[in-house]
């Protein structure tokens, strides 16, 4: 399965603050599975983007996703017209996923391994918080700054291969009370959240 989450707003969107429009994608060298070469990466953006002429040059590493402000690593808007229906936005924007808002616990059933795998296991969940919690404040900023500027913001995750389909289901929430349980920005794969300022 190969998620992937759209974000629309009536107001553009920036790739970051590089100052260069021809960067397509950020990469936090934490979040990468051991042995991924930047190559690896360059080729699988590649066929994300459906363009086989992105350069290296295009894409920008960082060592961790705190590093990263606004916590995605890929953010380009959306032409394909068949995805655009789901959105009433006029700009909407392709992101590799959206933060966690449930607590990421650990595997109560730890203590049955190894010390060893035990450790190497907290580190990696910690780590896991750490690259969550950097992509929740990075999130919010932007819809912080989406929600002084429009009425409303449209969010949408779906499988890559369902993306053109009819959500499941539509979510209406209030930012204010969004803003006091960020859990309701958990949603289900093809639940489409609406989220309108009050």
């Amino acid at each position: 399965m190969n998620l992937v989450s759209y974000l629309g707003t009536n107001t553009p969107l920036t790739l970051s603050n590089t100052g260069n429009q021809e960067v397509v994608a950020m990469i936090a060298r934490d979040t990468l599975e051991a042995g991924v070469t930047d190559e690896m990466v360059l080729d699988y953006l590649k066929e994300e983007t459906q363009n086989p002429e992105l350069l290296m040059k295009q894409i920008l590493f960082y060592d961790t996703e705190a590093e990263i402000m606004g916590g995605f690593e890929i953010l380009r808007e959306v032409e394909d017209q068949d995805l655009l229906k789901h959105f009433s936005t006029s700009y909407v924007y392709e992101t590799t996923d959206f933060p966690v808002w449930e607590p990421i616990e650990d595997d109560p059933d730890l203590e049955s391994y190894p010390q060893e795998q035990i450790v190497q296991y907290k580190q990696m969940m910690d780590e896991a918080r750490a690259v969550n919690k950097a992509q929740q404040e990075g999130f919010l900023k932007i819809l912080t700054t989406c929600l002084t500027e429009t009425d409303k913001v449209e969010l949408y995750t779906c499988d890559l291969t369902k993306a053109k389909e009819r959500e499941k289901n539509r979510r209406l929430e209030k930012w204010a009370t969004i803003q006091q349980n960020k859990r309701l920005l958990d949603s289900q794969e093809q639940e489409f959240l609406l989220i309108e300022k009050d």
